[in-house]
């Protein structure tokens, strides 16, 4: 089966203005039928597979889709890791210095990932007050084999637009492979920061095993 520069974007999750860099830049297999750019999708796949990339051309991956839709918060945060000491004196440049400690996100579409949680942040900010924003971008990234929540602690507050108009220290990254998962960890991240006592603990910057264990008590006592 072949695909176009279109398609193969809507598959992989990312911009066609990325797909076309990256076939600039001799990174995909890739042949010419014509003026356009074709992609032939065994050739996708050895490459995918390569670079640890999921990339699936059937329905086939759907039932197991539907069982990550209920994945725990504190199994997305262990996969996305807690970051400390983020660099940056805007929105744009702590986004920038995010994206490039979290080492779920390959190399490759680190760029791509920037530009759309830019280009989100411009349209609205994902300051929700509190020192804390949940930036993600408005298109899930199909390339991922599972949800990723990344907490990065700032080095100092940035002014992010909040809701509150207070500067933000704290953002807690959602990046999913499909949008029902989005929204479910979305709503259970939502009900863990209306809690004082979180917030709180929060603000103590704990590391990646004692946050996952405090999220995990929390959805024990309230199962969401």
């Amino acid at each position: 089966m072949e695909l176009s520069v279109s398609e193969l974007s809507k598959h992989l999750g990312v911009a066609p203005d990325t797909i076309e860099r990256w076939v600039r830049q001799g990174k995909l297999p890739v042949f010419k039928k014509g003026i356009n750019y074709r992609f032939d999708t065994k050739e996708l796949a050895k490459w995918a597979s390569k670079h640890n990339i999921s990339l699936k051309f059937s329905d086939k991956g759907a039932p197991q889709k539907e069982i990550e839709s209920a994945m725990p918060l504190s199994f997305a945060v262990q996969n996305g890791g807690v970051y400390f000491d983020i660099q940056g004196n805007d929105v744009n440049s702590v986004l920038k210095s995010s994206i490039k400690k979290i080492d779920r996100i390959p190399d490759d579409f680190k760029t791509d990932l920037l530009d759309r949680l830019i280009k989100r942040e411009k349209a609205l900010s994902t300051g929700i007050g509190n020192g804390i924003a949940i930036p993600h971008p408005r298109e899930q990234l199909s390339y991922l084999e599972s949800p990723v929540v990344s907490i990065c602690f700032l080095d100092h507050p940035v002014d992010y637009k909040a809701l509150d108009n207070q500067p933000v220290s704290i953002l807690f990254f959602i990046l999913c492979p499909t949008l029902k998962i989005h929204l479910h960890l979305l709503s259970a991240l939502s009900f863990c920061l209306r809690d004082g006592q979180f917030i709180g603990f929060l603000k103590s910057r704990p590391d990646c095993v004692a946050l996952v264990e405090k999220i995990e008590i929390i959805q024990k006592a309230n199962p969401i």
